[in-house]
């Protein structure tokens, strides 16, 4: 056989043998036991012990975190995570396409006159484009898809997580610019 021919013979056995296992019906696999036949309702996904659906048993969630301008920034879940948002948020949410409360404070020109915490320059940055902004990333316009607000609730669940920071200070900044393409370059 030619060594121009055989990549073309190679390629269509490969190809054979990949239809001859394509099938529509089902083998039985010799010996096997019959699956069990268990039927779940979301209402058995709950920690409530409620169904999923309803109100019922849920515990009620107090949002009494102080004013902004009066809050301490806690440290972050992980590096890099999102911060929360340590303080209320009445009256300045929701978020929409001609007003948003939280840039008015945190954009970092505003940010010492109100003595808040100034966005990172990520929130400033086009990651997809590699270029620096004049003005908050249309990605990153919607700040309550990533900061959640704070309440006083308990845990339904044990959590055993334990954060941790390269550096001290990624407790409390962000340098995801500076690392984003780690590992990747």
């Amino acid at each position: 056989m030619s060594t121009k021919l055989f990549p073309t013979v190679l390629s269509a056995l490969i190809l054979l043998v990949a239809l001859a296992g394509c099938t529509s019906e089902q083998v039985a696999v010799k010996d096997a036991p019959p699956a069990p036949e268990v039927a779940l309702s979301g209402d058995d996904f709950s920690y409530r012990n409620e169904p999923l659906l309803t109100e019922l048993g849920a515990p009620k969630s107090v949002f009494d975190a102080p004013d902004p301008g009066d809050s301490e920034l806690p440290e972050r879940s992980f590096e890099n995570a999102p911060p929360v948002i340590p303080h209320n948020v009445d009256g300045l949410l929701p978020i929409t396409g001609t007003e948003n409360a939280c840039a008015e404070c945190h954009l970092p020109d505003e940010a010492a006159d109100y003595g808040a915490t100034p966005m990172p320059a990520s929130h400033l940055y086009d990651i997809r484009r590699d270029v620096p902004l004049r003005e908050l990333s249309g990605a990153n316009y919607n700040c309550t898809l990533c900061h959640a607000p704070q309440a006083n609730a308990g845990e339904l669940v044990e959590n055993t997580f334990s954060p941790y920071y390269r550096a001290k200070e990624q407790k409390e900044r962000s340098n995801l610019l500076d690392i984003l393409n780690e590992g990747v370059e």
